[in-house]
């Protein structure tokens, strides 16, 4: 509430206070309604201090074609390299072919499963399997990500995806488009922090 003395000379405004402390005792004691119903300015910069500093839960995983369980291939000691070839040689990580996945899958490894017979008619037509990816650098952030560099680090692919042996469904465990947590591994590790390491 603005004070409507605020701008009078000094004795006038002193002459008014047991008024205006009067009313704004009446106002104060009024019903805990007026109360709650109104805006208070502290308590919603603490609600948004808080949430800012909780980490938002990270998004559901995408919906993918086929669902892929990787705790099951991880039990039956199957590495994260024979699918993901990719990842010690080039930028990307890559997926393996589905006539690779066959090579088990046609013979011994649970051939009528429902998932499985999809991909098998994948196989079949030819029709490739459109795969959704879970980790996903935001463009406008103009990063140039390699796998290549991070595992001849000996950085462990559980960094940086969470223990993928243990989900059914991969999802992202870590907010990729937070730079600070990408300085922060860099530097704990003596790696450049340098932009232009990342960044182009």
């Amino acid at each position: 509430m603005v004070d409507p003395d605020r701008n009078l000379p000094g004795r006038l405004a002193l002459s008014n206070l047991p008024v205006l402390s009067q009313q704004r005792s009446l106002h104060r004691a009024g019903s805990a309604m007026t109360f709650l119903k109104r805006p208070r300015p502290l308590a919603f910069l603490v609600a948004a201090f808080l949430a800012g500093c909780s980490d938002p839960p990270p998004p559901p995983p995408p919906a993918q074609p086929i669902a892929f369980n990787h705790q099951t291939h991880a039990e039956n000691d199957i590495d994260c390299t024979r699918c993901h070839q990719g990842v010690e040689t080039q930028a990307e990580a890559g997926l393996p072919a589905i006539s690779s996945c066959a090579v088990c899958h046609r013979r011994r490894a649970i051939p009528d499963h429902p998932e499985v017979v999809k991909f098998m008619e994948h196989l079949e037509t030819g029709e490739p399997l459109l795969w959704r990816k879970v980790n996903v650098m935001p463009a406008s952030a103009m990063i140039h990500f390699k796998h290549k560099p991070h595992i001849r680090a000996g950085v462990d692919c559980a960094t940086c995806h969470g223990d993928v042996s243990q989900m059914s469904v991969a999802q992202r465990v870590i907010n990729t488009a937070d730079m600070g947590w990408c300085v922060s591994c860099h530097k704990k590790n003596e790696a450049s922090t340098d932009c232009l390491t990342c960044h182009h």
